[in-house]
């Protein structure tokens, strides 16, 4: 997390669903499916398949690509949602109406963060189906 308390250390990143959580999810999916594509590479260059080989290559270029381009923007959405949770703790524990009031808008400008990372990751998701079935239409094709 880049989110830090008062003196300054990171803040923990609390799990939106209790669970495993999409960060994770995501940056495994995608780490398995780049070494499995760096196999096929290994194996389509030992047979002497130049063609899988770089179909194979672009796969591990893709997937590298993805996982680039995702990770900050899943920074952003776990920020947003440790804020939203401080937030929420605060405002549950504050008096004041007016420190209410601005606490809650804080915690909807959080919100609104959190949402517009996820739209910006299913953007990057639709974008990264799209490359990959070129690739494989492509592949298709040859």
């Amino acid at each position: 997390s880049e989110c830090t308390d008062d003196s300054g250390c990171p803040q923990k990143i609390r799990p939106g669903c209790g669970g495993f959580g999409i960060r994770n999810f995501l940056t495994l999916f995608l780490s398995i499916e780049v070494s499995k594509a760096m196999q096929a590479v290994a194996n389509a260059k030992a047979c002497g398949n130049e063609a899988k080989r770089d179909y194979e290559q672009r796969r591990v270029e893709c997937f590298t690509a993805q996982l680039n381009e995702s990770n900050p923007i899943l920074t952003e959405i776990s920020d947003a949602m440790t804020e939203e949770g401080v937030l929420r703790e605060q405002l549950a524990m504050c008096d004041s109406e007016e420190e209410k009031q601005l606490l809650g808008e804080r915690m909807i400008a959080a919100e609104n963060r959190k949402f517009a990372g996820n739209s910006k990751l299913m953007e990057t998701s639709s974008k990264f189906n799209d490359l990959m079935k070129a690739l494989r239409t492509g592949m298709e094709d040859s």
